[in-house]
């Protein structure tokens, strides 16, 4: 007689309830993929911030206007307004430079819409608020623009809050 080989139905229900079980247990390790592509579009905005800030400074060596405030510097994404070499923080500066788009959110440290010249400005993802004024954590990159001809501007991100 021959002997018949497969699984039993209770076989393939423990099998059934394993693999449950090790969905749930792996499942939450991949619902967090938002704030994973929040933080990292904002840490490829502080390189592209970072990136214009150089070209731009590199610009403003080649045309001898480093030294100058205000000056202006011409790029691909139009007239770059500049402050010791470096794009201003204001309007038509680093916004400009780096090109960030519709999908990027420019503030100050008030958390309003920038309209002004300021010497910072903050560019979050569109449709988050970052929080400058609790000290909470925030989603953000922060520009700071030159201050004087020994004080280059700078980049600094923050993605706790992602």
């Amino acid at each position: 007689m021959k002997r018949q080989q497969g699984f039993t139905l209770i076989e393939l229900i423990i099998v059934i309830v394993v693999l449950g079980i090790l969905a749930v247990t792996a499942a939450p390790q991949f619902i967090n993929f938002s704030s994973d592509a929040r933080e990292s579009t904002v840490k490829g905005a502080q390189a592209s911030i970072q990136g214009a800030m150089q070209l731009v400074y590199a610009r403003s060596l080649v045309n001898g206007t480093e030294d100058d405030s205000p000056a202006t510097v011409t790029t691909e994404g139009g007239t770059v307004t500049t402050s010791y070499g470096y794009p201003d923080a204001d309007v038509g500066g680093i916004d400009v430079a780096a090109g960030l788009g519709s999908d990027w959110s420019r503030y100050d440290s008030t958390t309003t819409p920038v309209t002004a010249s300021v010497a910072e400005a903050a560019f979050a993802p569109a449709g988050v608020t970052p929080d400058f004024t609790s000290g909470n954590d925030s989603c953000h990159v922060l520009y700071t623009e030159a201050a004087d001809e020994d004080t280059p501007a700078t980049v600094a991100v923050n993605t706790a809050g992602c």
